[in-house]
C-alpha cells in the first residue's frame, strides 16, 4: 500500500520537465470542464452536410484546425479554441501543430463511435505514395501544418512516426467523444507470420530486412497536458504513440473513460501517461501480443500508469491461449545487445557514445541503455489472455541482437549491467543504486479474471 501511493493520480501527473530534475506543476484534468461534461460554445464547426463558409463552418477537420492555428497566429491569445465535430466519418489525416492557443476537438454524437477520424497508412508506405494521396489536403493549410506534412513526404518510407491518422503537437490539447482510427488491415485482419529467431532468415538479427507495418491511430508528440475524455483509439500494431519533446524529458497525457485496442506494442513511448477508468483490448489476429512497449528514461519518475482499467481481449483463439503480455520494455535505438549470449564468432557489443553494428561487432550508448521502460497497473481487472506467470516479457529472444531481459526494478538494471561487464559507477557515472529500488514495472491491488 505504501508503494502504491506513489502511483496516485495526483502524484503521477504533477511532474514535468527534464528527467531527474522535474519541476512540480500540479495538474487535475478531472476538474477540467472537459471531464465534467460541460457544453461548449464552439468557435468552429465541422459538418460534412453543411455549406462551408471557411470562417466558422468547415467540411473537414484539418481545415478547421488550420483556421484556428491561423487565427491564433494573427492575434496571439491564451484563449482555448473549441472545434465541434458533427457525427460522421472524416476520412482524412489531422495534424495539430504547436500553437499559441490550445485546441479542443469534441463530438456531440450519442457516443464516441458516432464521430470518427479515419485513415489508412502504415510504416512501409513510401513518402511519394503518401504525398500522392494526401498532399492536396495540406495545400492551403497554415504553414506549421504544411511543415508537418513536408517532414514526412520526403522520406523513402514514412516509417512508424509518419503513419499516424491524428498527430498532436499542441500544448494542452483536448479531445472528447471521438474515435481516432488507423484502418490499416481492419478490413482483412492482421494475421501474419511472426519472425522469431527460430524461423527467420537471419536468426541473429530477426528484424533485419523485415518490412514492418506499424500503423498509428494517434501520436501525441511533445504536447504536455494532453487530455482525452471518452475517446476510442482503433488500430493493430502501435495504435498510440506517446512521445516526449526530447530524450529524458517528461510530458504528460491523461486518458479517462476511453477505449484503446491493438495487438503488438499498441501503447508505446517515453512520456508519462495516466489511463483511468478505461478499457484496453488486446486483439488476437497474431500469435503474440503486447499491450505496452514503454521506453521511459531511467531518470523519468513515471512511465505508463493504468488505474481502474479493464484489460480485455477479443475472444479469438490466440487470445484464449493465455500467452499474451502486458508489456515488453522497448530497447529503443539499440543496434546490438550486451545482454545474453549471441552465437556469432567474434561477437562484441561495447559501450561507447554511439550506436552501431558492423558484424560481428557493435556499440551501444548510455542513452540507449537508459531506455528502461516503466509501467504500473493498479486497481484493475486483467483478462485471461494475459500470461499469468509471465505478464512482463523480455524484449525479443535471448541470442538475438535486439534482446534485453525484462527489468522489474533499478536493482535488475544494475545487476544486468554488471553481468554484461559494464560498471554502473566507472563506466556510466552513477554513484550508487537507488535505495529503495526504483520500480520499473509493478502491479498493485489487481484482480485476475
Amino acid at each position: 500500500p505504501e508503494q502504491a501511493k506513489r502511483y496516485s493520480y495526483s502524484e503521477v501527473l504533477k511532474y514535468v520537465g527534464a528527467a531527474g530534475q522535474e519541476s512540480t506543476d500540479p495538474w487535475d484534468p478531472l476538474a477540467d470542464p472537459l471531464a465534467r461534461g460541460a457544453i461548449f460554445t464552439p468557435d468552429y464547426r465541422v459538418d460534412q452536410q453543411a455549406a462551408a463558409d471557411g470562417v466558422h463552418t468547415f467540411t473537414t477537420v484539418q481545415a478547421a484546425i488550420s483556421h484556428a492555428v491561423a487565427d491564433a497566429a494573427q492575434r496571439p491569445t491564451t484563449k482555448r479554441f473549441y472545434i465541434l465535430l458533427k457525427p460522421g466519418t472524416y476520412r482524412e489525416l489531422v495534424y495539430i501543430p504547436a500553437s499559441s492557443a490550445a485546441i479542443t476537438l469534441y463530438g456531440d454524437g450519442k457516443d464516441a463511435a458516432a464521430t470518427r477520424i479515419s485513415a489508412r497508412l502504415d510504416a512501409a508506405i513510401s513518402g511519394a505514395a503518401y504525398s500522392a494521396q494526401y498532399a492536396a489536403q495540406f495545400a492551403d493549410t497554415a504553414p506549421a501544418i504544411q511543415a508537418m506534412h513536408a517532414a514526412i513526404k520526403e522520406r523513402p518510407l514514412i516509417g512508424t512516426m509518419g503513419s499516424m491518422t491524428v498527430w498532436v503537437k499542441n500544448q494542452g490539447f483536448q479531445a472528447r467523444n471521438l474515435t481516432f482510427e488507423n484502418g490499416y488491415n481492419k478490413d482483412i485482419g492482421n494475421a501474419r507470420a511472426e519472425c522469431a529467431a527460430a524461423n527467420c532468415e537471419n536468426p541473429i538479427n530477426p528484424q533485419q530486412n523485415v518490412v514492418h507495418h506499424q500503423a498509428l491511430a494517434l501520436q501525441v508528440d511533445g504536447a504536455d497536458k494532453a487530455q482525452f475524455e471518452n475517446v476510442r483509439l482503433i488500430g493493430f500494431q502501435d495504435t498510440l504513440f506517446l512521445r516526449s519533446p526530447q530524450i529524458a524529458t517528461t510530458s504528460r497525457s491523461f486518458f479517462n473513460k476511453s477505449y484503446i485496442e491493438g495487438d503488438v506494442d499498441f501503447i508505446f513511448g517515453d512520456s508519462t501517461a495516466y489511463f483511468y477508468q478505461s478499457e484496453i483490448r488486446s486483439l488476437g489476429d497474431r500469435t503474440a501480443s503486447y499491450v505496452a512497449a514503454p521506453n521511459t528514461n531511467l531518470k523519468t519518475r513515471y512511465g505508463f500508469v493504468f488505474d481502474t482499467v479493464h484489460f480485455t481481449h477479443d475472444g479469438s483463439r490466440n487470445a484464449l491461449e493465455g500467452n499474451f503480455h502486458l508489456l515488453r520494455q522497448w530497447f529503443h535505438r539499440q543496434k546490438c545487445t550486451p545482454y545474453g549470449r549471441v552465437e556469432l564468432d567474434g561477437y562484441a557489443c561495447k559501450l561507447t557514445d554511439t550506436d552501431s553494428w558492423q558484424s560481428p561487432k557493435g556499440t551501444i550508448s548510455k542513452a540507449v541503455l537508459e531506455t528502461v521502460g516503466k509501467m504500473v497497473v493498479l486497481n484493475s481487472r486483467i483478462g485471461t489472455h494475459i500470461n499469468r506467470s509471465s505478464p512482463w516479457s523480455d524484449w525479443n529472444k535471448n541470442g538475438t541482437l535486439p534482446y534485453r531481459p525484462a527489468q522489474y526494478s533499478s536493482d535488475d538494471y544494475w545487476a544486468n549491467l554488471l553481468k554484461a561487464g559494464i560498471d554502473p559507477v566507472k563506466d556510466l557515472g552513477y554513484t550508487a543504486p537507488p535505495s529503495p529500488a526504483d520500480i520499473f514495472v509493478g502491479e498493485f491491488n489487481n484482480t485476475d479474471e
